[in-house]
């Protein structure tokens, strides 16, 4: 019996914890997004910079309702 109940409480857990991990605010995740965006600018890697715009702009507005990152800009030509 403890050992099912140990199981279940561990199962739970389990379940919990990719709650915690989308606990990220909107400024946390566009922080990270124009971090990884400005590395593949600074490595002169335009292909990499237009899918991580592309991608990440989309991760974005679909994790939070829409929204958009105003400081996070695609890269010019």
């Amino acid at each position: 019996m403890r050992f099912a109940l140990l199981l279940s409480a561990a199962g739970l857990l389990a379940l919990a914890a990719p709650l915690g991990a989308q606990a990220v605010s909107l400024d946390e995740a566009c922080g990270k997004f124009a971090g990884k965006l400005s590395a593949a600018q600074a490595a002169g890697d335009t292909q990499k910079a237009q899918t991580i715009y592309q991608e990440g702009s989309a991760r974005i507005a679909s994790r939070f309702n829409g929204a958009t990152c105003p400081n996070v800009k695609p890269q010019t030509p």
